[in-house]
């Protein structure tokens, strides 16, 4: 194994520990009992690393291009480091852009689709992307933590809350990891084609009328 694999081993190693943290914080804001809960719902979770490297094109000298359209993970939760170029941006509520400036000692979390249907929308996925305002390549580590392929996906009764109703129903994992790589209309890059369309009950039932 070369330097550079075994720094990126390391690195990964780290990410699960920090990872599993970062939800148990999750679940005690979510309410009591969350060590039961992390282990029958994410005991299973598993994470994969993903190195992105952007590189501008030659119209970057006149205006800010997007590196990477607007989209949400696939993911329970992501972190992201990026390099001191910058240029994550992420989409606040009222749907402004809003730039999340690089820090060396500073790591991004993002909520992915499968944590928001997972708490029943309680936790929101943020929706985000990367614009290249620099004409210089742009290096960015990305560690998805996710739950296993096999995963039935229902909010537990203690998260949705009593006399509150669901708003997803139950689905597999892996079949909504799927509808989002093949599917043109749920591609990676599009982000109106999200879990909210995939398993929504609200907007399946405003479908029928």
């Amino acid at each position: 194994m070369t330097a550079d694999r075994e720094i990126l081993q390391e690195y990964g190693n780290k990410m699960v520990e920090l990872s599993k943290r970062i939800i148990e914080i999750v679940l005690m804001s979510l309410g009591d009992d969350y060590e039961k809960v992390y282990e029958s719902e994410f005991s299973n979770c598993h994470g994969y690393l993903r190195m992105v490297n952007y590189s501008p094109p030659e119209t970057v000298e006149n205006e800010a291009v997007e590196g990477l359209g607007m989209h949400t993970d696939m993911s329970c939760i992501t972190i992201v480091y990026q390099d001191e170029i910058g240029g994550l941006q992420m989409r606040s509520k009222g749907g402004q852009w809003v730039d999340i400036y690089p820090s060396e000692s500073s790591l991004v979390v993002n909520i992915g689709d499968l944590m928001q249907a997972w708490s029943n929308g309680r936790l929101r996925s943020s929706e985000h992307r990367v614009v290249l305002k620099r004409y210089v390549d742009r290096l960015s580590l990305a560690f998805f933590w996710c739950f296993e392929d096999e995963k039935v996906i229902l909010a537990p009764d203690k998260v949705v809350g009593e006399g509150n109703s669901r708003n997803y129903k139950p689905f597999v994992c892996l079949d909504y990891l799927k509808f989002r790589e093949s599917n043109e209309e749920g591609k990676f890059e599009k982000v109106g084609y999200t879990v909210n369309d995939f398993a929504g009950l609200k907007l399946q039932m405003g479908d029928q009328h």
